[in-house]
């Protein structure tokens, strides 16, 4: 009789941990408690783990362990895709995995890349079937938000776009049928956070810069640049300019004051009579000409040190540009540019 006693007994602790460890894993599995949508950032590299940490540290799931588990078991631990994510109120785990691995019908996918202009922006808003004309509309609405660095912005009825150069690039996920206003808050949002993330006020007084004088500086650095290492000299022939006064006598101004991207700019482009064009005002267009990415805006506080005053694209295919201390130097370059032009030309 002992046997059996000890049978049963066993039976009924297999069953009750059984029953426990189900109601633990579906618990654990189930939407949170969270009653607003709650913002997730998933960097380059992000594994599985770091992804469950945060999700759990932001309540929105109750067990990290089990939220790679759930993922391993459904093969997607190597699905996940770096963005920004508002994962919406009552969202459980199958669901949140869903978003992150881009399977959700209801998300609206939106990637930035660096150096995009508001208008391209909207654009690109355009072909997905949203009012690229709203999103314009709420970049040109400053007072709409209440961001602490918003109001260091200035009220310049030269800018063409009040918060060009702040509508940080990177790709969002944010739920179909978010309006114009909650994507430039998301926007606002980030480029705060990598302001926070970079300790950037300290340095921005250390320059003795504005921070919008810094994000101009950084837009055109993005512009201006193909290859990023060498972000850091353009960014010193800048500074080289603006602190011996002279025009910087930039394309991409030029560029965004026509309002389209020219594969060559006329000697008469040069002359259009724009506050963005820097062939003919002194200093800093009145705001940035594209919304730069962090690798240009860290170069904007980090300019190498050297003697330049000049650069001219190379024509060899590198995306590299020649530098020049002098005029002449600078007159020579464009020379030697032009033949390489024409080599190219003539070997296809």
């Amino acid at each position: 009789m002992k046997w059996l006693l000890r049978l049963f007994f066993t039976f009924l602790m297999v069953g009750l941990f059984s029953a426990l460890g189900y109601w633990y894993v579906e618990h654990s599995l189930s939407p949170s408690s969270v009653k607003q949508p709650v913002e997730v950032e998933v960097k380059p590299g992000d594994s599985i783990l770091n992804v469950g940490r945060e999700l759990e540290r932001k309540e929105l799931i109750k067990d990290d362990f089990l939220f790679v588990a759930y993922a391993f078991l459904k093969g997607r631990t190597k699905d996940l895709k770096a963005g920004v994510y508002e994962v919406p109120p009552g969202s459980g785990t199958p669901e949140i995995l869903n978003i992150f691995t881009d399977g959700s019908q209801n998300v609206m996918r939106l990637t930035v890349p660096e150096g995009f202009t508001a208008e391209k922006i909207a654009a690109v808003l355009d072909k997905k079937g949203l009012d690229g004309d709203e999103f314009l509309q709420a970049v040109n609405r400053k007072e709409d938000y209440p961001d602490s660095f918003v109001k260091e912005i200035p009220s310049d009825r030269k800018r063409r776009y009040q918060l060009e150069g702040y509508l940080y690039p990177i790709t969002y996920n944010l739920p179909k049928g978010t309006d114009s206003k909650h994507l430039v808050q998301k926007m606002l949002q980030q480029f705060e956070r990598n302001m926070e993330r970079e300790g950037i006020r300290p340095k921005l007084k250390e320059q003795n810069l504005t921070m919008d004088e810094w994000v101009t500086i950084a837009s055109i650095i993005e512009r201006e640049g193909k290859v990023e290492e060498e972000f850091p000299r353009i960014a010193g022939v800048i500074y080289n300019r603006l602190k011996v006064g002279k025009k910087l006598q930039v394309d991409a101004t030029v560029q965004y004051a026509l309002g389209e991207q020219k594969a060559r700019l006329l000697y008469k482009d040069l002359e259009i009579k724009s506050p963005y064009n820097t062939y003919r005002i002194k200093g800093l267009p009145p705001g940035p000409i594209s919304n730069p990415g962090p690798k240009a805006l860290r170069a904007a506080l980090e300019p190498e040190k050297h003697p330049y005053f000049y650069y001219v694209t190379r024509k060899d295919g590198s995306g590299l540009h020649y530098f020049a201390r002098t005029e002449k130097e600078h007159l020579q370059n464009i020379e030697r540019s032009k033949k390489e032009a024409a080599k190219e030309d003539g070997s296809q």
